[in-house]
């Protein structure tokens, strides 16, 4: 059996000293242990953005890996610290509506946390008094059921809609990267269904943008000279603002959540 993955995504940052205590935690915790950051720099308390980093950065591990996701992680009743089993993989998180953009809200393989004691009296920092213990029982093959209480529904999310309005749309961007490239909350397959075989036309700030480029270094045979900003498709299949070796969004003040109208003719 090979050792245990264990990830991190969190919006800690990296001045602090939160990553190294929890990590202490998790090597004392587990033998052998792989701990994985996926991030610290979420924003603080941005869910949806923490649900596109785990969507994107966490789901392709293998069967077994525990993933801890400290993102707005403060419990209430509504909001529970939870576990969920997807494809074999565990996510200890809390029902925020993260899980249940990733998950859906109903159907899910979950249990609200339990009976298991934290490490301090205090109930500030979850990740280090109650995660790492629940990640190390999962470790040693602790049954779910006992970690807790069987629950059939999540917290519903709130995610970004893509408005619909006759012969247009609206999108908004769900996420920008070190690059500043913008990632937009539709994705190549689903804009070519709202699209269906017509020209479209995207207007950001005075940009007019009527392709979608397949590489940051393809040129639009009408503009010999490469546009100060292109449309193209990430990895993960979004549509994507770019500006090849630039920041696009410094360059054209795009922000998290910011909308833009798509006009088909």
């Amino acid at each position: 059996m090979g050792s245990t993955i264990v990830t991190l995504t969190t919006d800690w940052g990296y001045a602090d000293f939160f990553a190294g205590s929890v990590k202490g935690k998790l090597y004392s915790y587990i033998p052998g242990v792989q701990v994985v950051d996926i991030t610290h720099g979420i924003p603080p308390f941005q869910i949806p953005r923490a649900a596109f980093v785990v969507k994107h950065g966490c789901l392709g591990f293998p069967p077994g890996t525990i993933h801890i996701i400290d993102v707005c992680s403060s419990q209430t009743t509504d909001h529970p610290f939870i576990v969920v089993e997807h494809n074999g993989q565990y996510f200890i998180c809390t029902d925020n509506g993260l899980p249940a953009s990733l998950f859906g809200a109903t159907g899910v393989n979950a249990v609200v946390i339990d009976g298991i004691r934290q490490e301090t009296d205090y109930y500030n920092f979850a990740a280090s008094d109650l995660f790492c213990k629940v990640a190390a029982l999962l470790a040693q093959g602790t049954p779910m059921d006992e970690l807790g209480f069987r629950v059939d529904s999540l917290c519903p999310s709130t995610p970004f809609t893509t408005a619909v309005f006759g012969d247009s749309i609206k999108v908004h961007v769900v996420y920008i990267d070190e690059y500043g490239n913008c990632y937009l909350n539709v994705t190549v397959d689903e804009f070519e269904q709202y699209r269906q075989g017509r020209k479209f036309e995207m207007m950001v700030r005075e940009v007019r943008i009527n392709k979608i480029l397949t590489s940051y270094i393809e040129t639009d045979p009408q503009n010999p000279r490469r546009a100060p900003l292109m449309l193209t498709v990430s990895s993960t299949g979004h549509l994507e603002l770019a500006i090849p070796y630039e920041n696009a969004a410094e360059m054209f003040n795009l922000q998290y959540r910011d909308s833009i109208a798509v006009r088909f003719l």
